[in-house]
């Protein structure tokens, strides 16, 4: 044993032999402990800061494998140095001839029994590190935090989102091996672009290289699932001193695959097994839509064009129709306009519709503060913002500085959610398509096709019925005038 070990103590001279050796040690040395710092923290504490874990277990065993590299070159130089170039003539099997000169040399032999132990020990913290950047690159607060200015928006949105327990990559990359590749790969050219500032304001949507929604989506929403008819409800305020609700129940025909008939019906028909939609986007945003064409089983059975005046030019793409066409933003959800963001705030209890006038005031300070307002001074701005409001269209409605501040805040939250100077991204910039919930003015959403306009060769044309997807139940009534029925399914406010 003492022998052994006098044999691989041997070997520790040769580190310093020559600068190479010296270099390539003391690297692999301080990211070797670095590596396992890092490993016994995420083991101990479940993770450390981002950017030193990502130090930790990204960087460091780069430099760890790169000063065995230097050290291996400097041991090969040191050995030919010190041995020459010996002609020994020719050799039957090198392999066995250099093993045999192995074991007759003792520093031969130890370094042997060093490089093997030491192998070992490289085997483990690499796979350890490995494994940690694998983990740490595929968490929600790698990609949300480590580039934060450009991914704050979409990572405060997922974090109050449905799926704030679901992992980015689940949706963005899915299962398999090809598309993690991929994501990497890409990965990288964007990591360069956020090193080198050369990214774009606002990240750009709808996200072109995404997976197909079959391959992500539908792993745990099964469009074929039985899901007939849903009832929702849509809450407004009217902008009097009572900040009066008002509330729209609409029987939603979501639909999906009858068990009954085997057939798909309601909004699900879209994504049936036996259907194929296929449309031309005319724009980047793919907001306008050209040709519509409808295949089952494989074969066209209609096609329904836009009107001349739309149609002109070259389409930007070709799409066959899946989840994301219509719920663009399942996760990254920002309130398109004041007023929107207003109502759901009161309607979550983030402001207080008991205070008078709120719900106008409210509106009034958000879009008058445009979306250059410095955010660790937003809460200030709209305290100031709402004394001068009140003072000037309602002097006669005490507001206490207390009722103001709380206010205040909540703007501040709302503000802070939805507009972000450093990404450009202002109320509006990423619409959401799921249904036409946006002001008289969005034209966007379900009524992209279903437009009256989309035509076909024998005069059917693309409706625009309501009924086609909901029913009114109730429409722009006060909560305690709905039904009992609807009453008791409506969420307390």
């Amino acid at each position: 044993m003492l022998k052994a070990f006098g044999k691989i103590v041997g070997v520790f001279p040769s580190f310093w032999a020559n600068w190479m050796t010296l270099l390539g040690t003391v690297i692999t040395t301080i990211s070797g402990f670095s590596i396992l710092v890092s490993l016994v923290v995420t083991l101990v504490a479940g993770g450390a800061n981002q950017y030193a874990l990502a130090v930790g277990v990204l960087v460091m065993p780069a430099m760890f494998i790169g000063g065995l590299i230097l050290t291996s070159i400097g041991f090969i130089y040191e050995t030919r140095r010190k041995e020459g170039r010996r002609d020994q003539g020719p050799v039957d099997n090198a392999f066995r001839e250099a093993f045999r000169l192995a074991m007759q040399s003792r520093r031969a032999r130890g370094l042997i029994i060093f490089f093997a132990l030491a192998t070992l020990v490289n085997v483990v913290l690499i796979g350890g590190a490995v494994t940690t950047a694998l983990s740490f690159m595929d968490s929600p607060k790698f990609c949300g935090e480590f580039c934060h200015t450009v991914m704050q928006p979409e990572y405060d949105t997922y974090r109050q989102s449905p799926h704030s327990r679901v992992k980015c990559v689940q949706c963005h990359i899915g299962p398999g091996a090809s598309w993690a590749v991929k994501a990497k790969v890409d990965g990288l050219r964007q990591v360069w672009g956020v090193m080198t500032g050369n990214y774009s304001t606002p990240i750009p949507s709808p996200v072109r290289e995404l997976r197909p929604a079959r391959d992500t989506c539908q792993q745990c929403h099964w469009p074929s699932h039985f899901l007939g008819n849903r009832i929702s409800f849509f809450t407004h305020f009217d902008d009097d001193e009572e900040n009066s609700p008002s509330v729209t129940a609409l029987m939603l025909k979501v639909g999906g695959m009858s068990p009954k008939t085997g057939k798909f019906h309601g909004i699900h028909w879209h994504v049936s097994d036996e259907v194929e939609i296929r449309y031309e986007a005319l724009d980047e945003k793919r907001e306008k839509v050209g040709r519509v064409q409808v295949y089952e089983k494989g074969e066209l059975v209609r096609e329904y064009l836009p009107p001349k005046e739309e149609a002109s030019g070259s389409p930007v793409e070709v799409r066959t129709m899946d989840c994301v066409d219509c719920h663009n933003r399942p996760t990254h959800v920002f309130d398109q306009s004041p007023k929107l963001a207003v109502d759901r705030a009161m309607f979550q209890g983030l402001l207080n519709r008991e205070q008078p006038y709120l719900h106008k005031a409210a509106v009034a300070v958000l879009e008058a503060a445009g979306g250059d307002l410095e955010r660790d001074k937003a809460e200030e701005h709209f305290d100031a913002a709402l004394a001068a409001y009140y003072e000037k269209e309602f002097p006669d409605t005490e507001l206490s500085a207390e009722e103001r501040a709380k206010a205040a805040d909540g703007l501040a939250k709302l503000y802070h959610l939805n507009i972000y100077p450093d990404m450009k991204i202002v109320w509006g910039v990423h619409p959401n398509h799921l249904g036409h919930r946006g002001e008289e003015q969005d034209k966007r959403g379900c009524f992209r096709c279903h437009n009256d306009e989309h035509e076909s060769s024998d005069g059917k044309v693309i409706a625009m019925d309501c009924d086609l997807c909901h029913d009114f139940l109730e429409e722009e009534v006060a909560p305690d005038e709905l039904p009992e029925g609807l009453r008791s399914l409506l969420p307390e406010f």
